[in-house]
């Protein structure tokens, strides 16, 4: 053996030592951080559960039609969630939501107001925020019917569909995303919530991306309910039409139009929207239907994706970003109600 053999030795040995040393690594790094994120969890938990309890003698109150105390417990519900660090808006809309409603049921129409415009004005960026402006629109409008008189069929103006259209263009981008896996690299015992923390299967831009998407169409679904309470009917049907052109996948514009034609007595009108919306989704189901099945079948499961399409259950990609599967079960209710108006 020569002196540079002697001072520089070969490290074939060490190879797979420091190999077995960068995996144990890793293992121990993969373990800190999970439990790291349970810990997270059962401390949101214990936090959440304070919600829950006030969440629970409030339904009951509710529920015995004691609605003044029902209200007070919603309230501290709401104010120990905005008070907690760990809690969001999501943990404790379902108790704004009973507020506003149970203002409305016991005819406190100023409070009901009130409340609207401090949540609006304190939760600016929740993403379902339009439906609260859209209530407090709906209150605070006049009771005019102006904007629907001697409206016709003739007056409304078809909106023209981009090219692409959004639907496209975010379908694209769908099918652009890695493949929904159907969590088959998922270690037993792990909820879903921490895989997505840990392997990150979309990267943050491109779960961003999708949300830009979604957020378009929602802005265009609430200026159109927003023109509908004020009972603009011209405004609110070309909006909704617009998101019908543009591929919306959501129902909102299709139902919409079949109830403003009904009170519009606009017959001939109903009956096209209801076959239009029909077609619409059963070609959409079977798209969706034939792309979950070859997914499924890449990633051995498709005895699995057979039996949520069986049990009309929807399939979400990661994390609900989306619908991969929606048996779209509405179909049913119009079709009875296309029979009822022929």
């Amino acid at each position: 053996m020569g002196i540079l053999d002697f001072l520089n030795p070969k490290n074939t040995g060490n190879t797979k030592e420091n190999t077995r040393i960068e995996s144990i690594n890793s293992f121990e790094e993969l373990k800190r951080e999970t439990d790291r994120l349970r810990q997270e969890n059962d401390a949101w938990r214990k936090e959440f559960n304070y919600i829950i309890k006030f969440r629970e003698e409030a339904t009951k109150l509710d529920k015995l039609g004691v609605s003044a105390e029902a209200i007070e417990i919603y309230l501290k519900s709401i104010d120990y969630g905005e008070n907690s660090n760990r809690l969001n808006v999501s943990n404790y809309v379902h108790d704004i939501e009973r507020v506003i409603i149970l203002y409305g049921k016991t005819k406190q129409i100023e409070k009901q107001i009130t409340f609207l415009e401090k949540i609006i004005n304190t939760y600016s960026d929740y993403q379902d925020i339009s439906k609260w402006k859209i209530r407090l629109a709906k209150l605070t409008q006049e009771n005019s019917n102006e904007n629907t008189f001697g409206l016709y069929p003739n007056d409304i103006i078809e909106p023209k569909p981009g090219n692409p259209t959004l639907g496209r263009k975010f379908q694209d981008f769908k099918d652009s995303l890695p493949d929904f896996n159907f969590y088959y690299d998922m270690p037993e015992g792990m909820q879903t919530f921490e895989y997505l923390t840990i392997y990150k299967p979309v990267p943050f831009k491109q779960s961003q991306k999708a949300r830009e998407y979604k957020e378009t169409f929602y802005s265009i679904l609430s200026y159109a309910q927003l023109a509908e309470n004020q009972n603009n009917l011209k405004i609110a049907i070309e909006t909704y039409m617009k998101l019908i052109v543009e591929e919306y996948e959501g129902k909102e514009p299709f139902e919409r139009l079949m109830i403003i034609y009904r009170k519009l007595k606009w017959k001939e009108q109903e009956v096209a929207i209801l076959k239009k919306a029909m077609k619409f989704f059963e070609e959409l189901k079977e798209t969706q239907k034939i792309k979950i099945i070859s997914l499924s079948k890449k990633y051995c499961a498709e005895n699995k994706a057979i039996e949520y399409i069986n049990a009309n259950s929807k399939i979400q990609y990661y994390g609900g970003a989306f619908e991969l599967y929606n048996p779209y079960p509405i179909i049913n209710k119009w079709k009875e109600r296309l029979k009822k108006l022929n």
